[in-house]
């Protein structure tokens, strides 16, 4: 019996109860299949909503877009369906489905949200560039977004592999020809320019992005007023502490070097270190590059040129930031050169040069009309003389002071020809002979006379020239007759003047030359209107309405020239630039 009890014992310790793991393995069973017809469920669920979101395409004001949106759902559903076919059919794994299902329902989540956003946006956008107040680079992404959403050239893509969607325009069955829907329709297949397909987080982030006009003329007035007054240096000194001190910030250090780096720095600070603030600047305040063309945007690396900004992603935010200027690109080291000069030299013309003269009264600023008349008076004191001379000056001195009297400017225009002998004066200028008799016998001018009524004729008051000069009592010479032809010295306003019309002709003829460019290198902006043009000068409009055409606005932008002799020392050399050669004298430019 103790061998049985043993044994039995023993038989109990070793006993393994079947019929507890055939119910656990049954339960197993039982609840992984409830698992897998959730799981089937969830699936058909999942598939269910996401083809409702596909059928439900946000609607519009914006055609193309609603349309841009059906295709897709569409082509989204037959996605969806096909992948799982190939799921139930075991030819995809679980996790391939799962992955594709969501890229494709994040894509068209994306898709609708750019639908969604352009019709609340659209108005919007379209204020503010009425308004002025957007700058060029908001313009051309949402342009971008509305290119995409043309249904005739472009498509939203889906990868059959892994469910992701982008964005891009289609190809030409013949990209040479024209598009047309029955001879050269668009084909499936997706442009391999850069230009022609973006992600869709960068398409939403362009819509939603607001990127206002820097205010580049106001930061150039902050970087002139920054710059004080300080810089004074003693130029003339006079009896009893009368002085002249000029105070001109522009001639601080050797050379002026301290102030031309300290003026990069600052324009380094405003116009580069924000790099959207350096778009701006060069789309809504430069507007054209070096060579003259209207600045825009591309990119492709193979357009980028010294007038078409290559974007690239902010390596600082790549994913959905605002793209930036790639400043390695082939043309973008001059643009941005351009950018500084033009920047730097609008600083320039704000300073002020402030001149200040201690002579027992308070200081002057003198302005430049004021150099502009003192100017005049010298040169009326010195003409005054030479008229004199011209009375009664020995023959070397009348041959003198017809020698220096060559180029001066009368009210009849420059002098072509002197005649002078026993008689009197007479004067050739703009195809009219003047003459101006010295009388005879008891009728016989004085010498302050007959420069007084001589004097006229060269614009010069002479009550107050008479002052400076020195008109002596001499006898008449009645011996000297000299006739004087003149070849003038071409003044720089009749350089500019036949440089000007050689440019125009240039310019009709199709032989090259820019109207835009001509402006801005002469201190000037032209600034189109619809179909009329206006002429400005630091934002201030000095010719409006002038129609669109070559002739008319070279015609405004040579009598606005003319009028100002800054304007005309600029113009010389821009029309040479243009490639147009300008005379030395009167005889090249006849």
């Amino acid at each position: 019996m103790a061998t049985y009890y043993k044994y039995a014992e023993r038989s109990a310790e070793d006993y393994v109860d079947w019929g507890a793991i055939g119910k656990t393995m049954s339960d197993t069973l039982l609840k992984e299949q409830a698992n897998r017809d959730k799981m089937k469920a969830d699936i058909d669920k999942a598939s269910r909503e996401f083809g409702e979101v596909l059928s439900n395409a946000p609607q519009g004001s914006h055609r193309g877009l609603n349309e841009y949106a059906q295709e897709f759902g569409s082509n989204a559903q037959e996605y969806q369906l096909m992948q799982l076919k190939n799921l139930k059919a075991g030819k995809l794994s679980l996790k391939d489905y799962l992955v594709g299902r969501e890229n494709v329902k994040q894509g068209a989540n994306d898709a609708f949200d750019l639908i969604k956003k352009y019709n609340d946006a659209f108005t919007e956008n379209d204020k503010r560039l009425n308004d002025g107040i957007s700058s060029a680079y908001e313009t051309f992404m949402l342009g971008e977004v509305e290119g995409f959403g043309n249904l005739t050239s472009t498509s939203l893509y889906i990868n059959p592999t892994d469910g992701k969607v982008s964005a891009g325009k289609r190809v030409l069955r013949d990209p040479s020809k024209p598009y047309d829907p029955t001879t050269n329709p668009y084909t499936a297949q997706m442009s391999s320019d850069p230009n022609n397909f973006r992600s869709l987080v960068d398409l939403n982030f362009a819509l939603s992005a607001k990127i206002d006009k820097y205010d580049s003329k106001g930061t150039i007035s902050s970087i002139a007023d920054s710059f004080a007054d300080t810089y004074e240096t003693i130029t003339e000194k006079g009896a009893r502490g009368a002085y002249t001190k000029v105070s001109d910030i522009r001639n601080l250090g050797k050379e002026g070097e301290e102030f031309k780096a300290a003026l990069q720095q600052k324009l380094r600070a405003d116009f580069r270190t924000n790099k959207i603030h350096t778009i701006s600047a060069l789309v809504d305040w430069l507007k054209v590059g070096p060579d003259g063309e209207e600045i825009s945007f591309t990119r492709n690396p193979e357009e980028a040129n010294e007038h078409t900004i290559l974007l690239k992603a902010n390596p600082e935010q790549p994913e959905g930031g605002t793209d930036i200027m790639d400043e390695d690109a082939p043309g973008a080291k001059e643009l941005l050169d351009h950018l500084m000069e033009q920047a730097g030299n609008s600083v320039m013309s704000e300073l002020n040069r402030k001149v200040t003269v201690q002579a027992g009264r308070a200081p002057v600023r003198a302005t430049r009309d004021d150099y502009a008349r003192a100017d005049k008076r010298r040169s009326d004191k010195e003409n005054v003389n030479l008229l004199a001379d011209l009375y009664y000056g020995t023959d070397a001195e009348i041959d003198t002071a017809l020698t220096n009297l060559r180029g001066t400017q009368t009210v009849h225009g420059p002098i072509d020809k002197i005649v002078r002998n026993e008689t009197g004066v007479s004067i050739i200028a703009g195809g009219k002979t003047i003459p101006f008799k010295f009388g005879e016998g008891d009728k016989r001018k004085t010498p302050t006379e007959f420069v007084e009524g001589i004097s006229s004729e060269f614009g010069i008051d002479f009550s107050t020239a008479v002052r400076g000069a020195n008109i002596q009592n001499k006898a008449f010479n009645k011996t000297a007759e000299l006739e004087s032809t003149v070849t003038v010295a071409a003044t720089p306003k009749s350089l500019a003047r036949k440089g000007l019309t050689d440019l125009t002709n240039q310019m009709l003829g199709g032989k090259g030359g820019s109207d835009k460019k001509l402006a801005r290198d002469v201190g000037l902006e032209l600034k189109q209107t619809g179909s009329t043009y206006s002429i400005l000068q630091e934002g201030v409009e000095l010719q409006t309405g002038i129609p669109a055409n070559t002739e008319a606005v070279m015609g405004a932008l040579k009598g606005i020239i003319l009028s100002d002799e800054t304007l005309i020392e600029n113009a010389i050399p821009a029309i040479q630039d243009q490639g147009v050669t300008v005379g030395e004298s009167e005889a090249e430019l006849n």
